[in-house]
């Protein structure tokens, strides 16, 4: 089976692009990297919308934040200055372990946020820090924290629209990256990103995600106020280990057990969460 690709467009600006698409009436889609086009089937479609020359490929500082335009790729990302310094070169080593260098050129900022694949390492990232998308459609432009914008439908929504940006927020601590995989470059069993601030030897907040459960990437509530008030240290990591095998929801796919997902994310999570605490005391100093 092939795709029945009919006519190739380079839209001019964010409105040819979204009157195209509203022409198409669902049978057109964007382009920016590709990398979904390629792995996916589509029957119906009939028009691609190239968004590449729009302007949408930048990383730029905001107060100790990033604006990462939509059609930005993963090799770019690691390539900006700005982009390695956030968070102490916590984005950086997030994407420097999705999957290979050739996929890294293709992959764009935005094509992660609007696949959100369950096992793949960006989202649980931008879920853990707090991101937010910026996207325009017919009916004007809207902005959302990620993790609230997958609770819905949102391919559905984000196919009659284009995504602009999204947004990272500062913060004060420190944030760390961990994964579980088969070999470098391959797609997670699991993954994690947890952040911590630190204040008078205390946890003053913390931000915690797991992904590829094989669920995309959640925030684990119960154990950020398990981790809030108390002092960093090996007694606090066991406590994690054990909390986390007892409550933590996992499942089953082709890749990996509930019962192996289980045993892991305990040791997973306290490696990590250890790493942010040291960031976090560092940069106190």
């Amino acid at each position: 089976m092939r795709l029945k690709i009919k006519r190739f467009h380079y839209a001019r600006d964010v409105e040819e692009a979204l009157s195209l698409l509203s022409a198409y009436r669902g049978r057109g889609a964007i382009l920016a990297g590709g990398l979904d086009l390629a792995r996916s089937f589509n029957p119906k479609l009939e028009g691609l919308i190239d968004i590449s020359g729009l302007g949408l490929s930048y990383v730029h500082e905001q107060d100790g934040g990033l604006r990462i335009g939509a059609t930005t790729t993963l090799t770019e990302v690691l390539e900006s200055r700005a982009a390695r310094e956030y968070l102490g070169g916590f984005l950086a080593e997030v994407v420097g372990q999705v999957a290979n260098p050739p996929l890294r050129n293709q992959a764009t900022f935005g094509g992660a946020v609007a696949s959100a694949h369950p096992w793949a390492d960006l989202p649980t990232a931008l879920v853990a820090v707090g991101a937010e998308v910026r996207w325009v459609d017919q009916e004007g432009e809207h902005r959302a924290r990620v993790e609230e914008l997958w609770q819905g439908e949102f391919r559905r929504l984000l196919s009659s629209a284009v995504i602009t940006e999204i947004f990272l927020p500062p913060w004060e601590g420190a944030f760390a990256f961990g994964k579980l995989s088969r070999n470098v470059g391959d797609i997670a069993l699991l993954n994690c990103a947890c952040g911590l601030g630190i204040e008078d030897g205390k946890v003053a907040w913390a931000r915690v995600a797991l992904g590829a459960t094989p669920r995309r990437g959640r925030r684990l509530l119960w154990l950020e106020d398990l981790l809030t008030g108390e002092a960093p240290g090996e007694e606090l990591w066991q406590v994690v280990r054990e909390q986390v095998e007892a409550n933590v929801e996992v499942g089953a796919d082709r890749r990996a057990s509930a019962a192996w997902r289980r045993a892991a994310a305990g040791p997973l999570l306290a490696r990590t969460l250890a790493r942010a605490a040291e960031k976090a005391t560092a940069r106190q100093r």
